[in-house]
């Protein structure tokens, strides 16, 4: 493209210095383009078009965004500070970078950028944000973040709207701090600002059994999580008729907790925040008639499943159900979470010891189906055990099912 080479550096583009990738994304949207590259100890000056305003197909071989930028809170309710110790390095890592927002979807609070940050943000128009409000009233939201000198965030979201970017926001809710009274606070600020926030994902907080030390939390119980599914759905109903949208939505987790039955797939909409945990049922339970349609019986007679406390009774319903179709025996098992303890009961922060641990002397026929969720890409567990060692221990194959499509395949062989 225009000329650039593999091992040049490039410097500006139309006389803007670039700071990382965002920079470059947005400075190569107009169609003429000047590019001021280092070579070999030389500047050069390199033109280009790009009529269509898309991607160059330049690669780039340093890190995009550079160093990640880490967070400064103290958050009552993070996660990280509750893991137990001798885990990998990159677990206790916690970012609060916006372009990792930006980029992948990563929330962030916006509690420490800097004004130089900030109108960077602005000036790059960079949309959509995800943006972890959980609660509009500034000092509550301090004490959450254990940042007594935390930015507010209600001049913030008003700018950002005012600029005509869009974000998503969610709330961890943590009992006696931001449910209730405060959480209508919450919805009713982000609804004003509607369309550019987006949806307001609602999420109860998580809780290990690594909390030594760290601010007394109470669990969410399964008559709050109705309280709390109560309100939303209300919520909801008043969004379609004013903004034809249902705006805020509750985590599959809060009605997995209160033992209610999930809304249908339709109700989700576009899934803008089943990364979330919102939505992911639905989806799973939707794929299911696709999945199924035109599946033949194979090879396989007799397979196992385990995932986590809460996902089992879904799992396992559409497992057996799809074992009747196909011919195929299914041994279902619910695995405690003993990694991280406490009340932590979902399938995707399971450790590979704990599948052992649950597993170990059981009847797993053919082969294991486990949730994908529950491995990074290099198929490794949060533990660190990988998934051939697991294979190894057990004496079965394991096969991670990331959708109904993948549950359906194995099961056919």
């Amino acid at each position: 493209m225009a000329g650039v080479q593999p091992g040049d550096k490039i410097i500006s583009i139309n006389g803007e210095t670039l700071i990382d990738y965002v920079d470059y994304v947005y400075f190569c949207a107009p169609e003429k383009l000047r590019f001021r590259v280092l070579r070999g100890g030389r500047k050069l000056t390199l033109r280009a078009r790009n009529d269509d305003c898309g991607d160059l197909g330049l690669e780039f071989t340093q890190p995009l965004l550079g160093k990640k930028r880490v967070c400064g809170n103290r958050c009552i309710f993070c996660f990280v500070e509750q893991l137990p110790k001798g885990m990998r390095k990159s677990l206790y890592l916690k970012d609060e970078d916006w372009r990792y927002s930006l980029v992948f979807g990563n929330y962030v609070t916006l509690s420490d950028i800097s004004k130089k940050e900030f109108r960077r943000v602005i000036r790059r128009k960079a949309s959509p944000l995800y943006i972890s409000v959980h609660t509009v009233d500034e000092a509550l939201r301090r004490r959450m973040l254990g940042n007594p000198k935390g930015l507010a965030i209600r001049p913030m979201l008003r700018k950002i709207a005012a600029r005509g970017m869009r974000f998503h926001a969610q709330a961890v809710i943590c009992p006696g701090y931001n449910d209730g009274a405060k959480l209508e606070e919450t919805f009713r600020f982000l609804k004003a600002l509607y369309p550019a926030a987006m949806s307001l994902a609602v999420v109860p907080v998580g809780l290990t059994g690594h909390r030594e030390g760290l601010t007394p939390l109470e669990p969410v119980t399964p008559e709050m999580a109705r309280r709390t599914i109560k309100e939303v759905e209300k919520w909801q109903k008043e969004c379609l008729n004013s903004i034809g949208t249902r705006f805020v939505f509750a985590s599959d987790e809060y009605y997995l907790r209160a033992g209610l039955p999930l809304p249908a797939a339709e109700e989700y909409e576009d899934y803008c925040q089943i990364e979330n945990g919102v939505g992911l049922v639905a989806r799973l339970l939707s794929q299911a008639d696709e999945a199924l349609e035109g599946a033949q019986p194979g090879s396989i007679r007799h397979v196992s499943l385990a995932t986590g406390v809460d996902a089992l009774p879904i799992v396992r319903g559409l497992a057996e159900r799809a074992g009747q179709k196909l011919g195929v025996r299914v041994s279902a098992y619910a695995v405690d979470n003993l990694t991280f303890g406490g009340g932590v009961t979902v399938a995707g922060l399971l450790g590979g010891r704990d599948f052992l641990r649950a597993l170990e002397g059981r009847e797993l026929g053919e082969r294991l189906l486990i949730p994908a969720a529950a491995l990074r890409d290099d198929n490794v567990f949060l533990d660190d055990m990988t998934l051939s060692e697991l294979e190894e221990a057990l004496g079965v194959p394991v096969f991670p099912a990331a959708d109904a499509f993948d549950l359906v395949s194995c099961m056919a062989g």
